[in-house]
């Protein structure tokens, strides 16, 4: 088989070979994350936790905490639906009101840019910022002004089965019920107050 093969192809045949058996194995696939999920009358809201939301004034994620939940968010984008999304930035209500409204579009746009890193195509991702119009928790200490620094993923006129089906149990949270917890365990007066 080989006296076919020329004095001078055969170095480049060596080093092919040499090349396939010396290449790095396979990354495994990414750490799985329990992703909050819920169903709305216009789609499925993927809600990222607090964890990984922005810092006051700025419109970057924290790779290292970001990356297992946009790694996850992403193959659910290009495994489990074609459905365009929506990416809604959102802001605390510190600043100026037009300033709050770039800075929500920023954030969306960050977000963007991690799934479209991802392989999700960017013509199905597109970019709201609402500012700090709809807060989820009161503005009035720091802990509720973190959880109104976020980006809501909505995957428009998807539903939340066809996203879950076939997952393993604990694959996915309650997002509301997910989030209400975090505020209760940040703003522990207020559930007791509001009985």
């Amino acid at each position: 088989m080989f006296r076919f093969i020329s004095r001078a192809a055969a170095p480049c045949l060596a080093a092919i070979v040499l090349a396939a058996c010396t290449a790095a194995p396979p990354l495994p696939p990414p750490a799985t994350v329990r992703l909050p999920v819920s169903q709305l009358d216009r789609g499925v809201l993927v809600w990222m936790p607090e964890d990984i939301l922005f810092d006051f004034g700025r419109a970057e994620l924290n790779p290292a905490l970001a990356s297992p939940y946009m790694d996850r968010i992403a193959w659910l984008l290009t495994e489990r639906t074609v459905k365009s999304v929506s990416l809604e930035g959102h802001t605390d209500s510190v600043g100026p009101e037009n300033g709050n409204l770039v800075l929500s579009v920023n954030r969306a746009i960050a977000v963007r840019q991690a799934l479209v890193a991802r392989g999700v195509p960017e013509s199905r991702l597109a970019v709201v910022g609402h500012g700090f119009s709809r807060p989820i928790a009161p503005n009035d200490s720091e802990a509720g002004r973190r959880v109104n620094r976020r980006v809501e993923i909505v995957i428009l006129d998807e539903k939340l089965d066809n996203l879950t089906r076939g997952e393993g149990d604990g694959a996915f949270d309650a997002a509301f019920s997910k989030l209400k917890a975090e505020l209760n365990s940040r703003l522990p007066g207020r559930e007791r107050s509001s009985r």
